[in-house]
């Protein structure tokens, strides 16, 4: 019975797939993959994968260990249940994992083969998938084994929609439950939701823009989010049109998916092709205040502008390494300061450029991110192309070892927002602001952006010194590839933006972080190498108890402590692996500088001339 029912099974999928292909010119056989749901509260998922033109002893599938756009060790496979190999005739055959991701099917003669499995999905992140009662999310890495060798061959997909449900998803609609990518990496590239969601939609200079919403919090109307949303698609499609667009259509696309999920306790977003998924804990509407970034409304558009921008920088102009993608090991390159901290420089001035935000409001926020980018000791440790190779470190997820990263690492994605202003403002002083930081991009992209193999470093730089009109690779080797102090004060002043830095010595410095337990006990975050704390003998992880004496529940013992004056020496009490220690705290004065922003009073007609182009001010 379990034979003649694979034989029917395998038959239709057969004929489901011929009809679906029937059209396509000759070239690379296809590979069939077929998508079917259990019941939501196994959060399983079945996969079919049917192959033909194989040759050889074996054939191997594997799913990837990462996902592009998160660069962590994910172990997808951990989720692979009921591994299954069969021939065409129904003969089942045999398979041996040879590592952790793959898994090695013995052909014994056979030229075409079904493989089926399930996949176990209940996590919403950007980069996994979630199966439920409510909806079905599909990242490709984390749901689709790819045929080893094979990755080149276009790929089709069936999916028995549960009913009530559609499809959401940035790749080629065959039909409303059938879908086609050229090869592999656009498959996994092509995130899916499938559910009930809301669908508002717009057009910008000849592309359609899908706004999906799936919201378990409210459903709260989306109109004004999405009426936001197209007016930094309308400032960011134009930049790169006249290396991108083809005819009326400005993008390198003619549908994009914004895939909105709004879901307790989730954030972030990861960047595809042709559609982004993007996952926020609030309402589309809401407005709190989020400290030191504006509100969560503005933040939501920040996030999207960001992801957005990647269709372009780092899908389509990426470093050479990163294409086409290894998903069985890590990829390392120096240049996702371009691929990500650029991406956040044009994310964030998106919406002063679409008049989202104000342009002081836009300084504001560049002037709390230098501040606190000036106050990390990584700074000294590692470049921000160091941060970029390795970048890895904080994505071996599996790893529960302790390490020192929070002191001699930082975000390539701050260095590199901030190399942005540096960049666009040399350009546009050494050119007298006939060109900038987009022309730039322009040229990469026109040199380097796929099907074209990619960029190197040293291409980078050649580009920036091509269109700056004359050599700016000091800038690169001095703040980018070294670690010299950045000039803030000069560049900004191409722009006409002074920058003031201010010293409040009266405030007490303890060089140490905390964070709240569930509990209520506060415990050291980390101690800054050379500050008080270490030289006061705390440790991380420390459970503070008691200052001078004074016993510590659920205070704010960061307020207690910076009430002090500098000076200052504290008794702290700590528990510190079940013993109570005691240590001074010798208090110092705040080393770090805040920095400031705004228009100067009186700038130079070129000064005011790229302060208005800069932001886009008419």
């Amino acid at each position: 019975m379990l034979r003649l029912r694979r034989l029917i099974h395998v038959s239709m999928l057969a004929a489901i797939f011929f009809l679906i292909s029937s059209s396509i010119a000759a070239g690379p056989a296809p590979l069939h993959y077929q998508l079917r749901f259990e019941r939501p509260n196994t959060h399983l998922m079945d996969v079919t994968v049917h192959v033909d033109a194989l040759s050889g002893a074996a054939a191997d599938f594997a799913m990837p260990d990462w996902a592009p756009g998160a660069y962590g060790i994910e172990n997808y496979a951990a989720n692979v249940q009921r591994f299954r190999a069969h021939s065409a005739d129904g003969r089942e055959l045999a398979w041996r994992k040879t590592d952790s991701q793959t898994w090695r099917i013995a052909l014994g003669g056979a030229t075409a083969v079904t493989i089926d499995y399930q996949v176990y999905a209940n996590t919403l992140q950007n980069n996994v998938g979630q199966y439920d009662d409510r909806h079905a999310f599909i990242a490709g890495p984390a749901t689709w084994m790819y045929l080893v060798g094979g990755k080149e061959r276009p790929i089709e997909l069936a999916i028995d929609v549960p009913s009530g449900w559609k499809v959401a998803t940035g790749m080629e609609h065959i039909s409303d439950h059938t879908f086609r990518a050229e090869n592999y990496d656009w498959f996994a590239d092509a995130p899916l939701e499938i559910s009930d969601f809301a669908e508002k939609d717009f057009v910008v200079l000849g592309s359609t823009y899908h706004v999906i919403v799936h919201d378990v919090m409210g459903g709260k109307d989306t109109s004004q989010f999405t009426a936001d949303l197209q007016k930094i698609v309308d400032t960011i499609v134009p930049i790169f049109q006249p290396v991108a667009g083809s005819g009326a259509q400005a993008a390198p696309f003619k549908d994009y998916y914004f895939l909105f999920h709004v879901w307790p306790k989730a954030g972030g977003g990861l960047e595809h092709l042709n559609s982004t998924q993007i996952n926020f804990s609030k309402d589309m509407d809401n407005t709190e205040p989020v400290p030191g970034r504006g509100t969560q409304y503005t933040l939501k558009l920040s996030v999207s502008a960001h992801e957005f921008f990647h269709a372009w920088n780092v899908k389509r102009i990426r470093p050479r390494p990163l294409g086409p993608f290894d998903y069985s090991q890590m990829v390392r390159t120096p240049s996702l300061w371009i691929s990500e901290g650029l991406t956040s420089y044009y994310g964030s001035l998106a919406l002063a450029r679409a008049g989202l935000i104000t342009p002081q409001q836009y300084l504001d926020g560049i002037a709390r991110l230098i501040t606190e980018f000036e106050k990390l000791p990584g700074r000294t440790e590692r470049s921000i192309e160091d941060t970029s190779w390795d970048t890895w470190f904080f994505g071996l997820r599996t790893i529960s070892q302790d390490n020192n990263l929070a002191n001699t690492s930082y975000s390539y994605y701050n260095g590199g927002q901030i190399m942005g202003h540096i960049l666009d403002f040399a350009i546009r002083q050494d050119t007298n602001n006939q060109k900038s930081l987009d022309d730039w991009m322009r040229l990469l992209y026109s040199r380097y952006a796929l099907p074209k193999p990619g960029f190197e470093p040293d291409d980078a730089v050649h580009a920036a010194s091509e269109i700056a009109g004359q050599d700016v690779s000091d800038i690169f080797r001095r703040y980018i590839s070294g670690k010299d102090s950045i000039p803030y004060e000069t560049y900004f002043a191409y722009a006409g933006v002074s920058v003031e830095k201010k010293l409040d010595s009266s405030k007490s410095w303890a060089g140490l972080t905390l964070t709240k337990q569930d509990n209520g006990t506060t415990t050291i975050k980390n101690i800054i190498p050379g500050g008080p704390a270490e030289v006061g003998g705390l440790d991380k992880d420390d459970i503070i108890v008691a200052l001078d004496g004074r016993a510590i529940s659920t205070e704010d013992v960061e307020a207690l402590i910076t009430a002090y004056k500098p000076g200052v020496t504290l008794r702290v009490l700590v528990q510190r692996l079940g013993q109570m220690r005691e240590f001074p705290l010798a208090l110092a004065p705040n080393p770090y500088y805040t920095y400031s922003l705004k228009p100067m009073e009186h700038p130079t007609a070129q000064q005011q001339a790229i302060y208005n182009t800069w932001l886009g001010i008419k």
